[in-house]
């Protein structure tokens, strides 16, 4: 028997081919609906690249806003598919764990006030950034992290050129392919073909060196600091135990153990 190959693909819809506004990325908004077929056919490309990687299991988690926008008919059918959100501390990573081989993430955005970034923040707008042990993360490093904690490494990821450099800057051997660049409030993109073309190779690709990367941990503990765009979430995240208000709109959270900082997180955030 052939050692088995576990891939997590974990996919946002902002670092999609052709996404520029937030009402295209909205259900029930104009453009919704199409760049729902778009994400899930970029999707299919990452599942390809890693099924022809060797991959002997693929999972999928709809990771962006109700979490419930791939179109599961559509889905490749060797994938498995978690949509919506359990409220659980994993989000956009739930079910991870240690018995992945490589994590793959599609469809990425920048962190809040990037500049020259499309539809850049931090899981939401209510962060204005998010540092840990003094490095200011995307929703990539973040994740990265979770995955990291169970000895996973990110090999690949996907999005606009602004995230892919984000990426390049933390995780080491990562392959990234950059399917837009901002221009302004303007966006210049790969035709979705393309894009799709570049996805299914770098991910088949990284799949392959996966035991180049090495899974995203900090030495000597975690510090995480919040800063929020409004006082009022720093107010009430203060109460959460062993919290430290670092001023009017900042929460600090330090651990020997990254799991706690992640409760941290989920709760305050």
């Amino acid at each position: 028997m052939g050692t088995e190959i576990k891939v997590y693909i974990s996919v946002d819809m902002e670092g999609i081919a052709g996404v520029t506004l937030f009402e295209e990325i909205e259900a029930g908004k104009p453009g919704y609906e199409y760049f729902r077929q778009v994400m899930t056919r970029e999707t299919n490309a990452a599942i390809e690249g890693a099924l022809a990687a060797g991959a002997t299991q693929v999972v999928v988690r709809d990771a962006h806003d109700s979490a419930c926008n791939l179109l599961p008919e559509e889905l490749h059918p060797e994938a498995m598919l978690i949509r919506n959100w359990s409220e659980g501390p994993f989000g956009m990573m739930e079910c991870i764990d240690s018995s992945f081989a490589a994590a793959v993430f599609v469809g990425y955005h920048a962190k809040a006030n990037t500049p020259h970034a499309i539809l850049k923040h931090t899981m939401s707008f209510k962060i204005g950034d998010l540092r840990v042990n003094g490095l200011s993360l995307p929703e990539a490093g973040w994740n990265a992290l979770i995955a990291g904690y169970f000895g996973v490494p990110v090999v690949f990821v996907s999005g606009d050129k602004a995230v892919c450099e984000q990426c390049k800057s933390f995780l080491e051997k990562c392959h990234t392919v950059a399917v837009k660049e901002a221009m302004g409030s303007a966006s210049i993109n790969l035709h979705p073909a393309k894009a799709r073309d570049l996805i299914r190779a770098g991910v088949e690709k990284a799949v392959r060196e996966r035991a180049q990367c090495s899974p995203f941990t900090l030495a000597g503990g975690y510090t995480v600091e919040i800063e929020f765009t409004k006082e009022e979430k720093a107010y009430r995240g203060q109460w959460y135990p062993g919290a430290e208000r670092v001023d009017d709109r900042t929460l600090r959270f330090k651990s020997e153990d990254f799991l706690a900082c992640l409760r941290f997180f989920e709760f305050v955030s």
